[in-house]
């Protein structure tokens, strides 16, 4: 009884730090940043109910559905200005890892688009990465979704 307790609680916490609801406020995400790096750290207590029913070596229904189920991924795209290519070739190989499919998308002269990256991610600075159309960030970001097992779940779904 207090097994079951204790998994729901940690699933639901686990939800909450990978939520991104109300992730345009700048404390709101630097602390869901924060846990979730602490949460890693101290060996991933909150966790899905899928890595839960894993680690004990345990299937559920939904996932063996998942498993079976091939989605196709969701456009990645990396919006470069041609300035900092060295954070763009990190961004790139974390992708490329990942086995997660992207285009580049140089905005160098195209003012139009360089303001609509800009405004939509609400960072003045690039390399951004979106998915789906969403905006995630720089390096930072992305390498916190890579760290928080979010990346794949992102674009694959």
């Amino acid at each position: 009884m207090l097994n079951v307790v204790t998994d729901k609680v940690r699933v639901l916490v686990n939800g909450l730090l990978s939520s991104t609801v109300a992730d345009h406020y700048k404390p709101v995400r630097l602390v869901r940043e924060f846990l979730g790096t602490a949460n890693d750290l101290v060996g991933r207590p909150f966790c899905s109910a899928d890595e839960l029913s894993s680690r004990r070596g345990t299937t559920t229904t939904s996932r063996s559905t998942v498993v079976s189920e091939k989605r196709e991924p969701a456009p990645v795209m990396l919006y470069f200005d041609g300035k900092d290519h060295r954070t763009k070739t990190k961004m790139e190989e974390l992708l490329k890892g990942r086995d997660i499919p992207f285009q580049i998308l140089d905005v160098t002269d195209d003012e139009a688009t360089r303001l609509w990256a800009t405004t939509q991610a609400k960072q003045a600075e690039f390399p951004l990465l979106f998915i789906a159309g969403e905006p995630v960030g720089g390096l930072h970001e992305l390498t916190q979704l890579d760290v928080n097992r979010a990346l794949s779940k992102k674009v694959f779904g």
